[in-house]
């Protein structure tokens, strides 16, 4: 096999090592753990919402119970002297009177704040179980796809690091002179250096070469680069 042989299979383990890693990269497990990993930090934050505000809420149903005890121990005291005959004055009697029937009152309004904090409590107390189980749930979905990522990275890392080290044992047989330029070549022409010439046909610009061109390309025992597009010619056929 001569050196613009070698170098077409070179050029062919280049572009699947090229191949491989634009799959590597490309992974579309990659966006499936991106856009849960993204679903799970905004659950965890609602979660943490969720539990703030129910240990306000609990805290708010706290004082309000304290306030509701306070009030219940003043409407106690001050039903014990109305009914109990300890005040006898008409005009003390209607102030108590009228006393009582505000601290009731305040005393109604407090339970009934009392039986909304129950009620948020409760429906937070839902949604941060629910949200818990939805993060478990995920959590439990990224370990899998990133096992997946990682048996699919491993997999293609291992192709490519075989490839590479074929590469690299054929690459030894080129002249260092000639894989220079079939490197800077590969840079120029978005990738393929070597064009294969068959029927006389350029394999990189689909030129048909001169007769006298593709007469010296024929023996691949000299670099005959292509008068259209620059490439190294390969006669295949």
């Amino acid at each position: 096999m001569t050196e613009i042989q070698l170098l077409l299979e070179l050029q062919g383990m280049d572009m699947q090592i090229r191949e491989l890693a634009k799959t590597l990269a490309g992974l579309p497990v990659r966006k499936e753990i991106e856009d849960l990993e993204a679903t799970l930090r905004a659950l965890r934050a609602s979660l943490a919402d969720a539990n703030a505000r129910l240990a306000r809420c609990r805290k708010e149903q706290k004082e309000v119970e304290w306030s509701l005890k306070e009030t219940a121990a003043a409407i106690e005291a001050i039903s014990r002297k109305l009914y109990g005959g300890v005040v006898t004055n008409p005009r003390e009697i209607e102030g108590m009177r009228g006393k009582l029937k505000m601290l009731e009152a305040g005393k109604a309004k407090l339970e009934d704040r009392i039986i909304a904090y129950m009620e948020e409590s409760e429906a937070l107390e839902a949604q941060a179980k629910s949200t818990g189980e939805e993060i478990d749930q995920g959590a439990s979905n990224l370990e899998r796809l990133k096992s997946a990522r990682d048996t699919r990275v491993s997999e293609i890392e291992s192709e490519i690091s075989g490839i590479t080290e074929r590469r690299e044992a054929l690459a030894a047989k080129v002249s260092g002179a000639l894989l220079l330029k079939y490197e800077q070549l590969v840079k120029d022409k978005g990738g393929v250096a070597v064009a294969p010439v068959q029927g006389g046909i350029c394999g990189g610009c689909h030129v048909v070469l001169p007769a006298s061109l593709a007469s010296r390309a024929r023996p691949n025992d000299q670099v005959v680069r292509c008068e259209s597009c620059g490439r190294i010619l390969c006669w295949v056929g």
